[in-house]
């Protein structure tokens, strides 16, 4: 079979494999669980625990027979069916594209974003492809220091990487529909410029190489929509994100290449990291507002998901591509950052359960649509589990030694896709000695998993307070994610694990009131949750994630031989910039970040102004007033090209008087 042959009837197989192993082992584990549950009759809480442990099985059935195909894909060696690759000739070839590469930012630190897009840029132009594309910054920052900053850093990249005209910034200033608004509003104002656009996060960073690949396999494959290229985590020292990275590294390929071997052209879209045909997306992927208030109705907040259903739905495939490296992200830095990210995640997935039944969508479109759903439902139901077992627990028929035997297998089908990754690194002797030999691979493998471990129950516990906390109406703030490195304080780890220690004293206690064999079944819960302020605290500092790095723990390849796009970013984000204290002030006593200023304002149409707020800010601006002004009125004078021109004039005749 060629790279390129691709027919339903070999992704029906391969659906039919993967889904129907994930069937047949909910079956009988469901039937093994119930015959358990059933030696003197059913009670309605075990009726009840039987349920719960169906759907959570199905849950983990599915994701061990993905891990599966992605193990034996990748032993295999073999290119993935499905899309044509370029032959030599071809790939030597120029290309025939334009292609944009889009950064949508919303109150980023603009160092570290700058850093990424000038080690992409450089890292292309080396391909010699350089001009085929263009570099988009799309801010939707809403502080004006960031926002002035962002200009300053956009003007100095241009002058030092020579970009003028290849690489743009711009600010909206109706920020409606957050990243989804961003983008839509580029393919509207630019995007018939363009054949394709890729889309990066403000922590993303690609090799060059891998941009020319991405829009050749576009070339090439006329009816690709989408292509997603997995990002690998690298760039933070905490000792979490070392887990983070280390795990994405270990075990994320072998996810990802099980996705890819049964989704092929019905596969999902991230967000980021990935390549879209523009003319198809803007004609086909314009999302809908939900009737009702949030959380569930307004803006969609996982935008991704649905524009890949809607691609695929217009006739498009969208492909995840493991084959393809070159594609980076950063981790949060420790677990509070992983889970207000999470909680953000949470609401916009559950918002596509209203999706699930619209008209005219693939059926593994709708199955993304549940699986995006289930990945955070799925914690509450571990949770109700959990407790109808102790209540089924009050039998004195309960077979706790066979539910113990069961959630051992279990246990068993969530651990083996790690083996899976680490029984491959250990098959290739370089990567190996990348991640620190063979002995301390095996170690951090076995660290990891303990870490892993004890930190689920307690996102368990945070996901399962966000689902709840979303059906009874809660909704989220749009605020940026934090990316730096910096220690956790004990005082906040307590306020927030508060409830997670305290859930865990309950819980063994109650076990071992009922009996000390239950709390032997509950133990891995039980730790975790009592060991959660301690965990969350040391697992978020760098000195204990410098201090595994020395004795070879958690390593990467990226980290022990960085490829040049990572190493390059990781030197450019450590360039002091000048900060920038007061926006506004910086704007109308420094003359180059005024004459920068207001040539972007002329550059593109300026919206949403605050009438009152600018006409107090002028009162206090060119009356004299000792005021000082809001944000609101900060942002509506930047808005504003001859309130600054004259606020600019008054101070500098005053300075020369």
């Amino acid at each position: 079979m060629h790279a390129h042959s691709f027919s339903p009837e070999t992704a029906g197989l391969r659906r039919g494999c993967v889904l129907g192993l994930a069937a047949i082992s909910t079956v009988l584990a469901t039937w093994e669980m119930f015959r358990l549950l059933s030696a003197q009759g059913l009670t309605a809480p075990e009726w009840v625990m039987g349920g719960f442990f169906t759907l959570c099985f199905a849950w983990i059935a599915l994701s061990f027979w993905t891990a599966v195909a992605g193990f034996l894909q990748l032993a295999s060696g073999r290119r993935l069916a499905g899309l044509r690759w370029p032959e030599a000739a071809e790939a030597a070839a120029p290309l025939k594209s334009r292609t944009a590469v889009v950064m949508p930012i919303h109150n980023e630190d603009p160092a570290s974003v700058f850093a990424n897009v000038q080690a992409t840029y450089e890292s292309l132009k080396a391909t010699g492809r350089l001009d085929a594309f263009d570099f988009y910054v799309l801010s939707d920052s809403t502080r004006v220091e960031a926002w002035v900053a962002e200009e300053l850093a956009w003007a100095d990249l241009c002058r030092r990487v020579g970009g003028q005209g290849r690489i743009f910034y711009r600010r909206r200033s109706d920020n409606r529909g957050k990243k989804a608004g961003n983008l839509a509003d580029f393919c509207e104002r630019w995007g018939k410029r363009y054949d394709f656009m890729v889309v990066l996060d403000a922590d993303s960073l690609m090799s060059g190489e891998t941009l020319v690949k991405m829009a050749r396999l576009m070339e090439l494959n006329p009816r690709a929509g989408i292509l997603q290229v997995p990002p690998r985590c690298v760039g933070r020292a905490t000792l979490f994100a070392r887990l983070q990275q280390f795990a994405g590294r270990l075990y994320g390929p072998v996810v990802a290449a099980g996705a890819a071997a049964w989704q092929f052209g019905e596969s999902n879209y991230w967000g980021h990291n990935a390549i879209l045909r523009v003319a198809a997306f803007t004609e086909h992927c314009g999302l809908p507002v939900l009737p009702g208030q949030q959380p569930f109705g307004g803006h969609i907040l996982s935008h991704d998901f649905v524009e890949a259903a809607l691609m695929r739905r217009a006739g498009y495939t969208v492909w995840l591509v493991p084959e393809l490296d070159g594609s980076y992200e950063q981790p949060p830095p420790h677990l509070l950052a992983y889970a207000q990210r999470d909680r953000r995640w949470c609401q916009g997935n559950l918002q596509h359960l209203r999706l699930v039944l619209a008209g005219g969508l693939h059926p593994v479109s709708r199955g993304h649509f549940l699986m995006g759903v289930m990945s955070y439902v799925a914690s509450p139901l571990w949770l109700l589990f959990l407790l109808s077992g102790l209540v089924a627990a009050l039998n004195p028929t309960f077979d706790a030694e066979g539910a113990l035997g069961l959630m051992g297998v279990s246990l068993t089908m969530l651990l083996l896709p790690k083996a899976f990754g680490l029984a491959l690194a250990l098959t290739r002797r370089e990567e190996s000695a990348l991640m620190g030999g063979r002995g301390r691979l095996v170690l951090s493998v076995l660290a990891e998993s303990l870490v892993s471990m004890l930190l689920a129950p307690v996102m368990m516990l945070f996901q399962s307070h966000f689902v709840f906390g979303t059906l009874l109406g809660y909704k989220v703030s749009w605020t940026s994610q934090q990316r730096d490195d910096e220690d956790l304080p004990w005082a906040e780890a307590a306020r927030r694990h508060a409830v997670h220690t305290l859930v865990g004293v309950v819980l063994a206690a109650v076990a071992l009131a009922l009996s000390p064999g239950l709390l032997l079944w509950l133990s891995p819960v039980v730790a975790g949750l009592l060991l959660s302020i301690p965990m969350s605290v040391w697992t978020a500092r760098a000195s204990l994630g410098a201090w595994a790095a020395r004795h070879g723990l958690f390593l990467i390849p990226e980290e022990s031989a960085p490829p040049a796009v990572v190493a390059r970013a990781l030197e450019l984000a450590q360039r002091e910039l000048e900060p920038v204290e007061d926006g506004l002030e910086r704007v109308l006593t420094d003359p180059r970040a005024h004459a920068l200023h207001l040539a972007l304002l002329e550059s593109l149409p300026v919206t949403g102004v605050a009438p009152l707020a600018l006409a107090s800010a002028r009162r206090k601006l060119l009356e004299g007033r000792r005021e000082p002004l809001s944000a609101q009125e900060k942002a509506a004078v930047l808005m504003d090209a001859e309130t600054l021109t004259e606020a600019a004039r008054r101070r500098h005749a005053l300075r020369a008087s």
